[in-house]
């Protein structure tokens, strides 16, 4: 199984079809006929991670691959009604390996920048630090891999091809196209007419210190 999970706003959903796109890969598949679905309802494991002892009743003959998301925190409020829930993810990685099936992580990233300003336009508050938290005790207990989104649209099909995970890829799929077509960083970003390196750059001037600081008095 492929666990991939990163922080809220940093493309769980577009990374959640490319990797449920295998025809090998038991996946969240609804998600490909849709542009959007909400996890806590949708995801095929989503009552999984509230309950992890359902791991023990799912189905695993179904295929040999599997995928599974999970965002952390997940939502703006859970079953309780209450603020943020936070999964345990270490917890459902276990479960799996009780049952011997052999875990992966995928651990999504993208633009700083970007992330700050969508996690406060849409849960209200920079929710980075709670994922990072998650972050250190999954490098503790297992040897994750890092996908990025920038990278996944600038590179596109090639950049699927050095993808090493336990489960298979379909770099090669027609629908890559189709879902990469558009870029939701777009809106985030705008031209600048100059920087102070431009000149630097044409001309080859040294600058000793960094001209885009803003200096103190």
């Amino acid at each position: 199984m492929l666990i991939l999970t990163g922080p809220q706003g940093a493309g769980n959903h577009l990374w959640s079809k490319i990797f449920s796109l295998h025809p090998e890969v038991f996946g969240w598949e609804t998600l490909l006929d849709n542009y959007w679905e909400a996890h806590r309802f949708h995801e095929p494991f989503c009552k999984c991670w509230r309950n992890h002892d359902l791991l023990h009743k799912f189905d695993w003959s179904q295929s040999d691959y599997f995928f599974t998301s999970i965002s952390a925190p997940l939502g703006i409020f859970n079953y309780d009604n209450n603020p943020i829930w936070n999964p345990d993810i270490i917890g459902f990685a276990e479960t799996i390996e009780e049952l011997d099936i052999d875990v992966d992580f995928a651990i999504i990233g993208r633009d700083q920048n970007i992330l700050q300003y969508q996690q406060k336009r849409i849960r209200d508050g920079l929710t980075l630090p709670i994922f990072l938290y998650e972050l250190e005790k999954i490098c503790t207990n297992y040897n994750p891999k890092f996908l990025s989104y920038e990278l996944l649209y600038l590179y596109k099909a090639d950049y699927l091809k050095s993808l090493n995970f336990n489960i298979p890829v379909a770099y090669d799929s027609m629908h890559i196209t189709e879902i990469l077509e558009s870029d939701a960083n777009t809106k985030y970003i705008h031209s600048v007419p100059s920087s102070p390196l431009d000149d630097g750059n044409k001309l080859g001037i040294i600058f000793k210190e960094n001209p885009l600081e803003d200096k103190k008095d």
